[in-house]
């Protein structure tokens, strides 16, 4: 490892946010860490599409959803940050960096880890944080539209390492597609309610 550092401490905005993973992919090609990719691949397409919105009238907030975008992606670098210094990670990190290391799944197995442990792991935890409330909901849920439209190309993209499976990819995109979506979809569910759930209870004792 050289000096280079995956830490969020100098993003603040979009351009250096986009710039940041441009190197982070540098860095986990050239420290030989193929498995960490497609999850990395994956969220800087969701996120360069979600950039792409903003300015068009998709979103209510723009402000809000730029700041949310960057608060969220911090949680991921701060992740890689730890991991790669050798320093303890929470646990939905930590089991998916220990299966990159075995290196015995298919890569889109990889993909669905690194969402479960940014979503999972992560997501309630940055909306709470920024504490926008129930107004932020809808932009929240106009994500979902936006990785809908992007896990065709985010699933076309993946590297598979057994040509077979890249053959079942290509050809029956579909079958991945759908399901993918659907579990994306219920965890950002669960995390946003689970993000509400301190300021109802706050609420309900005011």
């Amino acid at each position: 490892m050289d000096t280079f550092s995956f830490s969020s401490e100098k993003l603040r905005d979009i351009q250096s946010l986009i710039l940041h993973f441009d190197k982070v992919k540098v860095q986990l090609v050239k420290n030989k860490q193929p498995n960490l990719i497609p999850f990395h691949d994956t969220y800087f397409l969701i996120t360069k599409s979600v950039f792409s919105k903003l300015g068009t009238g998709f979103f209510e907030n723009d402000e809000n959803m730029t700041s949310f975008v960057l608060s969220f992606a911090k949680f991921y670098f701060d992740a890689l940050d730890k991991y790669f210094k050798g320093e303890s990670v929470s646990s939905a990190w930590k089991f998916m960096f220990n299966q990159c290391e075995k290196n015995h799944l298919p890569r889109f197995v990889y993909l669905l880890l690194g969402v479960h442990a940014h979503i999972n792991q992560d997501l309630s935890l940055c909306v709470r944080t920024l504490d926008f409330g129930i107004a932020f909901k809808n932009d929240y849920l106009a994500i979902n539209h936006i990785i809908k439209g992007k896990l065709a190309e985010a699933i076309a993209q993946l590297n598979e390492k057994s040509i077979v499976l890249k053959r079942i990819l290509r050809n029956g995109l579909f079958l991945y597609q759908m399901p993918m979506h659907q579990i994306i979809v219920l965890c950002r569910n669960l995390a946003w309610d689970k993000s509400q759930e301190v300021a109802t209870a706050e609420l309900a004792y005011a």
